[in-house]
């Protein structure tokens, strides 16, 4: 079932692109020039390459790997920016709105209107990007505050705890013959300032500096999980199988995040304690299960919310803010299921940790990194670039393509048949982060079977039908389904030139290497 973070993340991105495809097509393309070159360059190009960027943009959104939290913001602010630039129109224009219509005032200056909602989407845009960068930097600082008052509390519940015991049998051995219980007392309150010192360092210090990396998880929490049963050999902890290779986004003090949750549900909670995981193609999700009476409700809201309590409540537990600090710093989701206090409910932890570098909150969807919607998008454009030629020397049918968005003229026609060719290689990109294909064939050669399959895809479902249909609506004369043989051709020519270009540009450097190369 989808979170509301995860349905901003696959549906926040779209909508950005439909408010640009929409401005550019209903106001801005109909009313390009092309019989006045200098009108054209000055007042009628940018608009239309400024929507069909909005568009661009929306859809490496909703692809990219970006946080919810970010795409939320942005959308929202694109919204707000459209919704204003019409209620701003509709108030300057009430007066001959209620005298003619909304069709004889805004519809004469379609090219003024489709500007300035463009340009409200547009402002939009930049003000989320700068509000979604604020709130990161307070999110920072709340860490930084939330890492202070935790060693606030750790200081001075335990160290000074223990610094008490200390002097006060310090106090009896002077005063007392008999000195082996206050000895003994005295060695476990100078481990406990030790191992309080020590917990100080590791979680405590300026993590934001901490640099995160790949991190095994099946070693980390088997070691963590080895050391608990040594600890407790009477209370049974059962643990799924973890893939060797699986690994995680964290760092050196992975471990004292099992440690702290199943430590917990061992004191409080009954036999047997369950550890499971469960994998997406973005995300490891390990649950904690025991069946004792669950989290008091200022623990619930501690691992939930983030929302640290005062240092004299020890009832929060120290353990817990540390868990939630280093998994807010691997930018991770922790939820609390099942039972209340006293309820008599198993209840569960679960920490979702990532399996890429993201920004923010975790995404329930595959997602390309920045730098693979980079190298899509220039592979996109070289091979928009194979086939509009070919087109053109062949066929001519790049003023069709522009007579998608109102003008049948060749220029608009290559800059709307580059931007479907990099819309469709962004969405190429993003299948393969779907695909699990380990083929015994080298990368150029997978990529050519499946950019070639892309390709096929495009001709018979995009150019047979759907630009038939398209051009019918608009009353331009076109022949449904359109299966030419020039065509077909265009495409395997864009197909295969998609794939190679991604071969090539990933073994430059760009992007994360989602070509799986044959096992030696």
């Amino acid at each position: 079932m989808a979170t509301p973070s995860t349905r901003w993340k696959r549906y926040g991105g779209f909508g950005i692109a439909t408010i640009g495809f929409l401005l550019t097509r209903i106001f801005v393309a109909e009313t390009i020039s092309v019989n006045m070159p200098l009108s054209f360059l000055l007042v009628s190009l940018p608009p239309l390459l400024i929507g069909l960027g909005v568009t661009v943009f929306g859809v490496i959104l909703a692809v990219g790997r970006f946080s919810p939290t970010y795409v939320r913001t942005v959308t929202i602010w694109c919204g707000l920016g459209v919704f204003g630039l019409v209620l701003l129109l509709i108030a300057t224009q009430f007066r001959s709105i209620l005298v003619g219509g909304m069709g004889t005032t805004l519809g004469d200056a379609e090219l003024l209107v489709g500007n300035l909602l463009l340009g409200g989407a547009v402002g939009g845009i930049l003000l989320g990007d700068r509000y979604a960068a604020n709130a990161r930097k307070r999110r920072k600082l709340t860490r930084t505050a939330n890492r202070a008052a935790f060693v606030n509390r750790l200081l001075r519940h335990d160290v000074l705890n223990a610094a008490a015991i200390i002097e006060g049998h310090a106090d009896l051995l002077a005063e007392t013959p008999t000195r082996t219980e206050s000895v003994t007392a005295i060695d476990n309150a100078a481990a406990t300032i030790k191992h309080t010192v020590t917990d100080v360092g590791r979680i405590a210090s300026p993590n934001e500096e901490r640099t995160l990396s790949s991190v095994p998880l099946a070693k980390t929490l088997n070691d963590t999980v080895d050391e608990l049963r040594s600890t407790y050999p009477d209370r049974p902890i059962r643990v799924d199988a973890v893939a060797e290779e699986l690994t995680v986004v964290a760092d050196d003090r992975l471990d004292i995040v099992f440690e702290e949750l199943i430590d917990n549900a061992i004191v409080h909670g009954d036999d047997p304690v369950t550890v499971t995981v469960a994998t997406t193609p973005q995300s490891v999700a390990i649950s904690v299960v025991d069946n004792g009476t669950g989290l008091p409700e200022n623990q619930r809201a501690l691992l939930t919310s983030g929302a640290f309590p005062e240092y004299d409540d020890p009832t929060a537990g120290f353990g817990l803010q540390a868990v939630r600090l280093l998994v807010e710093r691997y930018g991770g989701r922790i939820s609390v299921d099942g039972g209340a206090v006293d309820d008599g409910m198993a209840h569960q932890i679960t920490v979702r940790l990532p399996r890429h570098h993201v920004s923010g909150s975790l995404t329930e969807t595959t997602a390309i990194s920045r730098s693979t919607i980079v190298r899509s998008t220039v592979a996109g454009v070289v091979a928009g670039l194979c086939m509009g030629g070919f087109l053109q020397l062949t066929a001519g049918t790049l003023p069709i393509i522009g007579a998608l968005y109102g003008v049948s003229h060749v220029g608009i026609g290559w800059i709307t048949h580059l931007f479907h060719s990099v819309i469709f290689a962004l969405l190429f990109a993003t299948g393969l982060g779907y695909s699990d294909w380990e083929p015994s064939v080298s990368p150029l050669a997978r990529m050519s079977v499946v950019g070639l399959g892309w390709g096929m895809v495009l001709w018979l479902v995009a150019a047979g039908f759907i630009m038939p249909a398209w051009l019918l609506l608009l009353d331009q004369p076109a022949v449904l389904p359109n299966l030419t043989l020039a065509g077909f051709a265009a495409h395997v020519i864009w197909g295969l030139t998609l794939g190679w270009s991604c071969v090539v540009l990933a073994d430059r450097g760009w992007g994360d290497n989602w070509l799986r190369r044959p096992s030696a």
